[in-house]
């Protein structure tokens, strides 16, 4: 009875918004269900939809991205009709919070071995089950004289994938790496800047009805379908339409739409930051005469410099390893290397697609350990507490 009563009416909002967010990840997945699902004729939405938009039914595959739309309008709706029926989800109380220590006794270290041997086949296993297969000439033998390092490091042998040479000597590849960098940057530039101005306006204004729709418009793009975000941008820039220019084929096409697609994490690491500043810091500066611009960069910002910065990692990191919003806009000049990936992987040279895969790890891990070391930067404090 407490349970339904109490319980679960308190952190139903919490359940939802998970059940939210898996859903929208779930509906915007292409790459999972491309590698897993294509090879046994096994189709979602997004997989369609890249087929039709690529071949000869083109006025199909918008259709199934209008659908995909409509769907994260209503969940939309939904989730705002769900929380604001609710006055408030605040429990206020005059005990001090105390944690309790559960003792596990003999138990702790059965359960230790499991969370670890949990975190090694879940984490560590698939990054050397890649590994190792981007060293097999033969995928799955695992007999030493199978091992080569021909698809990292070879010049290339017309018998093996016609003659694509390793990746570490593949001019294409760098130009996919430095495409990746490069977009990231921008994206987590824009992206960044804007969710920092979003998190300020929401907070300030916090609980008038425009904060309200401010904080929903920016956390909408999270909502859409990658891939049917990505049909839109098509169809609108394929062509000049009155004002709309002709962006397809081009760089600021991808730095557009990655800008908007990763507002949502930005804007909620913003939200974050202010909620943690007190109003009197900026009231004082404000009775003191100092410009908005003044109290921004040299009082606001610096205080919550962790925590904003975070909000510029998140689309970085996301820019670095997305495929399904880039992969219908993309051309050979602004290819990145996710969409490289995928069209090793098309081709069946697994090894080269494992390389690569790799390749993109190494080097989120790199800018986001080197991030963290001169700003203390991270992913989970730009969405803690978000």
């Amino acid at each position: 009875e407490i349970i339904r009563k109490v319980t679960l009416p308190i952190v139903m909002p919490a359940i939802f918004s998970a059940f939210l967010l898996t859903f929208a990840s779930s509906m915007s997945a292409f790459a999972v269900p491309a590698f897993l699902g294509t090879p046994v004729r096994y189709y979602v939405l997004t997989t369609q939809l890249y087929r039709t938009l690529n071949g000869v039914n083109q006025g199909y595959g918008y259709v199934l991205a209008v659908v995909m739309l409509a769907v994260g309008l209503f969940v939309l709706a939904f989730n705002q009709w769900f929380v604001g029926k609710r006055k408030s989800f605040t429990t206020v109380t005059g005990k001090s919070s105390q944690v309790s220590l559960v003792k596990l006794r003999g138990a702790r270290t059965p359960i230790s071995v499991g969370v670890l041997f949990m975190l090694l086949l879940i984490a560590i296993l698939p990054l050397v089950s890649f590994a190792v297969e981007s060293f097999t000439m033969v995928t799955g033998n695992y007999n030493p004289s199978n091992f080569t390092s021909i698809f990292w490091l070879g010049k290339g042998s017309t018998d093996i994938a016609n003659g694509e040479p390793g990746i570490l000597r593949n001019k294409y590849i760098y130009l996919g790496l430095w495409n990746s960098i490069k977009l990231s940057v921008c994206c987590a530039f824009v992206a960044g800047t804007a969710g920092v101005l979003c998190g300020y306006a929401v907070v300030k204004r916090r609980g008038s009805r425009l904060s309200g729709v401010v904080n929903s418009l920016a956390f909408f793009p999270y909502l859409m379908p990658a891939m049917a975000f990505g049909a839109i941008y098509l169809s609108m820039f394929t062509q000049k339409n009155g004002f709309i220019p002709p962006l397809y084929g081009t760089f600021t096409l991808l730095v557009l739409i990655g800008s908007v697609k990763y507002l949502p994490f930005a804007s909620r690491a913003g939200v974050n930051a202010m909620l943690q500043l007190s109003n009197e810091i900026e009231e004082a500066a404000v009775i003191q005469g100092v410009s908005w611009w003044k109290r921004m960069v040299k009082i606001i910002f610096p205080i919550q410099k962790t925590s904003f910065l975070s909000g510029y990692l998140l689309p970085f990191i996301s820019c670095m390893r997305e495929l399904s919003l880039f992969i219908l806009l993309v051309t050979p000049a602004n290819r990145v290397l996710t969409t490289q990936l995928f069209q090793y992987n098309e081709k069946g040279w697994n090894q080269y697609a494992n390389a690569i895969n790799l390749l993109i790890i190494v080097v989120v891990l790199f800018f986001n350990l080197v991030i963290n070391k001169l700003t203390g930067a991270s992913i989970d404090k730009g969405i803690g507490g978000s």
